[in-house]
């Protein structure tokens, strides 16, 4: 039997954001296990048009059970998982080819939004259990991060289509995170942060849970 792969992708730093959590993030956990799952990770560039290409050439390449997206909201407190992508880029500041877009779909003729395929309650659960501030959030931006959530999920709304033929269609979400403390010191910038070890372990507890349900899907 094939191993099953849990894929967790994060980006490259952006515009002002000299340091990504979500990069780092993702590379800690690239390998590891968690249950009978492997990890394997990818650092997504912050591109209008390769970010997606990218993760569609993974799904490809690994046929992931799982899929969890990671990326910064910074001005946020707490670990926000994400509920709904919208069909449509807006974006506050240029992606890192210089490209700004504006009030344009992520996907032409594409339905207006997809849902999360995550556990997302039972997610949250588990994070407050752990005393790691969290909840659910109603807006994944109008950035690369709402983008990419859209893609993935259109692109495994599309799986039979893409010789996915009987394969279970893997669950996917998007989880953000808040800025790091030695980046909101250096800013100036009066905002929430979070230390890196406390969003690392919102991860392993999210994966664990996972690797939980999932083995339950078997």
């Amino acid at each position: 039997m094939a191993e099953r792969v849990f894929l967790v992708t994060g980006f490259e730093a952006f515009g002002p954001h000299l340091v990504n959590p979500s990069e780092a993030l993702a590379k800690t956990v690239d390998g590891r296990r968690f249950g009978a799952c492997v990890t394997r990770s990818a650092v997504l560039p912050v591109h209008h048009a390769e970010a997606r290409a990218r993760v569609d050439a993974l799904i490809d390449e690994l046929a992931p059970a799982v899929i969890v997206h990671l990326g910064l909201a910074n001005g946020r407190a707490r670990i926000a998982l994400e509920r709904v992508a919208l069909n449509v880029m807006d974006y506050a500041i240029p992606d890192n080819a210089g490209r700004r877009m504006v009030n344009e779909p992520c996907v032409p003729g594409g339905p207006s939004a997809y849902l999360s395929t995550l556990p997302l309650l039972s997610i949250l659960a588990a994070l407050l259990g752990e005393g790691i501030p969290a909840y659910i959030s109603n807006t994944a931006g109008t950035f690369l991060c709402n983008q990419t959530l859209y893609g993935t999920l259109h692109s495994l709304a599309r799986c039979p289509e893409r010789g996915g033929g009987a394969r279970r269609i893997p669950r996917a979400g998007f989880i953000h995170l808040p800025s790091l403390p030695a980046v909101v010191a250096a800013s100036g910038v009066d905002e929430p942060s979070m230390d890196l070890s406390v969003m690392a372990r919102a991860l392993e507890v999210t994966l664990h849970l996972l690797a939980r349900e999932d083995h339950g899907h078997d």
